[in-house]
């Protein structure tokens, strides 16, 4: 088996470990308020990340923690998950997944206007495509959706926060002891939202449904680190958009949700701009791998001269 086709499996098992976690935080949101939910699952996940933790020997010092970049993507993360929970209590789980797709197109705009990363027109161009397409779901000033699709478009800025101070963390600091941080983080977070709701005993069943999404979240990172470490990187990031299958799938089969017409061109066109994205930044990096074979000389070549 490939590496590319391990890559690509790993994705797909991330994706689906997202909308599966993504659809029970929707179901468990009758039963629960946000707080509770995020700091019960918040609660389960890192304990497990904790033991994780110490089998692979990522506990750092408590300074590399307080990082001003490693504070920015820490809170971006509690807020993009305070928001995200927060809007799927109040709208379809497709409407959430697609606004949330287009991240990546928010990760290039802002690594452009933010750190001075060079994009060109084409990416400019998917960039707004993106954009448009997420006008076409929440559809502005037709009363298709209320107040509540800021919720989503916050989680969608938050995310893409989160994204861009990623890189600017020491490439020393464990992957694990990252993500542990930001389960913690985000654990609190929940609690924090406790003087302010009306937290209850919770059911077996919705136990149970808090642990299963804890090891979503899991499966979701571990596997989305092994695809991007694994796999080309072209290759293998396009098939995250399959979790916008899943959610269709599981928004119709659970609660019945259909976007309309106008909603699934939107979808599309989501869809469209995130892949020509990652088809232009193949194209760079293959522009730039010639350029330096090109500059440096292939290998081999002075001795076939000689």
């Amino acid at each position: 088996m490939s590496n590319n086709l391990i890559g690509i499996l790993a994705m797909l098992a991330s994706a689906a470990g997202f909308i599966v976690n993504d659809a029970i935080v929707k179901v468990i949101t009758e039963e629960l308020p946000n707080g509770q939910i995020i700091f019960l699952r918040g609660l389960a996940a890192t304990a497990l990340l904790a033991v994780l933790t110490t089998v692979v020997g990522a506990w750092r010092p408590l300074h590399v923690l307080l990082a001003p970049a490693m504070i920015v993507r820490l809170v971006a993360a509690a807020f993009s998950t305070l928001f995200v929970v927060a809007a799927l209590r109040h709208l379809p789980l497709p409407t959430v997944n697609a606004i949330l797709q287009v991240s990546p197109l928010v990760v290039t705009a802002g690594a452009a206007l933010l750190l001075g990363a060079h994009v060109g027109w084409r990416r400019w161009t998917a960039s707004l495509v993106g954009f448009m397409g997420v006008l076409l779901v929440i559809k502005p000033g037709t009363g298709a959706f209320g107040a509540e699709i800021w919720l989503a478009l916050a989680c969608l800025l938050s995310s893409a926060t989160r994204d861009l101070t990623t890189r600017f963390i020491d490439h020393s600091t464990p992957s694990m002891l990252v993500t542990f941080a930001a389960s913690a983080m985000v654990m609190l977070a929940g609690l924090a939202l406790l003087p302010f709701e009306t937290w209850v005993v919770p059911s077996p069943r919705a136990t149970a449904l808090i642990l299963v999404t804890a090891g979503c979240l899991f499966v979701a990172y571990h596997f989305g680190v092994i695809a991007m470490r694994i796999g080309d990187i072209p290759v293998v990031a396009p098939f995250r958009y399959a979790s916008i299958l899943g959610a269709l799938a599981l928004g119709y089969g659970i609660w019945g949700h259909v976007p309309d017409a106008v909603s699934l061109v939107g979808i599309a066109m989501i869809v469209a701009a995130g892949l020509y994205l990652l088809y232009r930044e193949r194209s760079v990096a293959r522009a730039a791998a010639a350029g330096a074979t090109g500059q440096h000389g292939k290998p081999g070549m002075t001795d076939r001269k000689a």
